[in-house]
């Protein structure tokens, strides 16, 4: 089966990617993860908080957001949830999509969800929460 997917994977397909965190080490794994999917060329990584992001215009933003498990206390998630709220404008011109597995993730970052599906991070229960705004062909 992976073989198969593997074989599906179009090499040719342009994009640009800009990913951050505001963990130097977490950096670093990210870069020898795009080096060893072959996509580091198209992928520019900053270290950076949250709070400084501006998308990009005509981007997409997706987040796989702190789970409040492993790495930071969940109130600490919490609040990280409620800054990407402030910053990610989240409407049909800046689209975005966040993996969460805070049942309660649309009251910390402010805004109903236009879409949500379940899906599993790992073994880790998460939704895809989908925010695109009136006037996406999604609506």
């Amino acid at each position: 089966m992976r073989t198969q997917a593997v074989a599906n994977i179009r090499h040719d397909a342009a994009f640009t990617a800009i990913g951050s965190d505001l963990d130097p080490e977490a950096i670093q794994i990210a870069e020898e993860n795009c080096r060893r999917a072959g996509v580091k060329p198209r992928i520019e990584l900053i270290e950076r908080d949250i709070a400084d992001f501006v998308p990009p215009d005509g981007a997409i933003t997706i987040c796989n957001s702190p789970y409040g498990e492993r790495m930071l206390d969940i109130q600490r998630a919490q609040s990280i949830y409620r800054m990407m709220g402030d910053v990610f404008p989240a409407d049909a011109a800046h689209p975005c999509y966040i993996i969460t597995p805070d049942a309660d993730f649309e009251l910390h970052f402010g805004r109903p969800v236009d879409k949500k599906r379940k899906l599993y991070n790992g073994m880790i229960a998460c939704q895809l929460m989908s925010y695109f705004g009136k006037g996406h062909p999604a609506t």
